[in-house]
């Protein structure tokens, strides 16, 4: 089960249910595919989406 953390510009921060240090962020859904990143902290996660996305 996944939480989320935070949302930036659309796009929600989340992360397992419980844990710390593993922060995911999905780029591209689509029909049978998710492409996501993964973080190891919250800030770095908000500055790739706020320069690349």
């Amino acid at each position: 089960m996944y939480e989320i953390v935070k949302v930036v510009k659309g796009y929600e921060i989340k992360r397992m249910k419980g844990t710390h240090g593993v922060y995911h962020v999905n780029v591209r859904e689509g029909k049978g595919f998710k492409e996501f990143l993964t973080f190891k902290t919250i800030k770095s996660a908000v500055e790739f989406i706020e320069k690349a996305l």
